[in-house]
């Protein structure tokens, strides 16, 4: 029984569907946009998007010295990045390379600059937290990366 489930859930998952996004993550606009997308293109659109949002809320609050949300914000964006590589992975069925995808993929390149850069201004007790973001906001860039430049 455990195994037809599985199977129909892989089915399920390959047959285009979208996994549903922790709460939080994407706001209601998005998520609707999400849903009822088809094209993982116009998905990677919406994933940017959510990125620059979640990033912005991350920057200003550093820009005003309150690390309070900081952390929060930075586990929303580093959750957003790894369900939209899986998405994206399972998806993208094109050789040619999406340009949504490199406008994505520029976009995460220089938010994890800018947090690196922030990190300096982070209370020591955050340190580790702005390690983290950024390592796993690297390993999801490394494999967008490696996704465009498959032979």
């Amino acid at each position: 029984m455990f195994a037809i489930g599985c199977l129909t859930l892989s089915l399920f998952l390959l047959a285009g569907a979208v996994a549903a996004f922790p709460d939080g993550i994407l706001s209601p606009a998005e998520k609707l946009r999400i849903e009822g997308e088809s094209k993982v293109e116009n998905r990677v659109k919406v994933y940017e998007a959510a990125s620059v949002r979640i990033q912005r809320a991350i920057q200003a609050a550093i820009s005003k010295d309150e690390f309070g949300t900081v952390p929060e914000n930075m586990e929303l964006w580093t959750t957003l990045l790894e369900h939209s590589l899986k998405d994206i992975e399972t998806n993208l069925k094109s050789k040619k390379k999406p340009r949504p995808l490199i406008k994505y993929e520029i976009q995460v390149r220089k938010a994890i600059a800018a947090t690196q850069k922030s990190k300096i201004r982070a209370p020591v007790g955050q340190q580790d937290v702005f390690d983290s973001c950024v390592a796993r906001a690297a390993a999801v860039h490394k494999r967008l990366v490696e996704l465009l430049f498959r032979h």
